[in-house]
């Protein structure tokens, strides 16, 4: 799988591959979704389901669950700490993938940057790409290998990396959403500052 290395750790350089493949997925721009633009799509796929047309019922589904994962994103957003003292936040980007594409998913990222350093928090949900990372998690001997150290971040496993003057924390949360945060390796003390400011219930 693109983005991991042989024995399945997600690499700095692997992220950053598939934060622009999840640009190329189904992309909505942030917006209300009315409930009943879901409701519609459900009872849709409800009448071409009972004509017999399966692949429109199965369309309108998929519609109906992405429209469900969009109002997820808006929700994921809240989850993201205040900007530090001395640091900016930029608005968060939401990308939110159909059920066709790589089994659907959530990632929704936002930047923090001063005069001199930018750190980037980035949050996967519901995607199956969660699954080599949680498995690589139960394996320290592996973390150990791939070049990672294994801390805690508010009390769940998590990898710490660097790779030159790159660095990278990454954790899965109890309700399955992958958290990565990278930066500068001087800016280290403050990823970790805000990793264990991530409001976790808002996920």
């Amino acid at each position: 799988m693109a983005g991991y290395t042989g024995d399945g750790y997600l690499s700095i350089k692997g992220m950053k591959m598939f934060r622009l493949a999840a640009l190329a997925f189904l992309t909505l721009s942030s917006f209300a979704v009315e409930a009943n633009d879901v409701t519609d799509a459900i009872n849709n796929a409800s009448q071409h389901y009972q004509a017999g047309e399966l692949s429109q019922a199965a369309a309108q589904l998929d519609y109906a669950a992405t429209l469900i994962r969009q109002q997820k994103a808006a929700e994921v957003v809240k989850a993201f700490p205040d900007a530090p003292t001395g640091w900016q936040g930029r608005d968060a980007d939401t990308n939110v993938a159909a059920g066709a594409v790589l089994g659907g998913g959530i990632n929704v990222s936002r930047n923090y940057y001063n005069d001199q350093h930018s750190i980037d928090i980035e949050m996967l949900l519901d995607s199956p790409l969660l699954q080599a990372f949680t498995a690589m998690l139960s394996n320290p001997s592996v973390i150990v290998m791939s070049g990672g150290k294994l801390v805690k971040v508010q009390g769940l496993n998590a990898v710490q990396k660097t790779e030159g003057d790159q660095f990278e924390l990454q954790f899965v949360t109890n309700s399955n959403a992958m958290i990565t945060l990278r930066g500068d390796t001087a800016a280290q003390s403050v990823i970790e500052q805000l990793a264990n400011a991530i409001n976790l219930k808002q996920l």
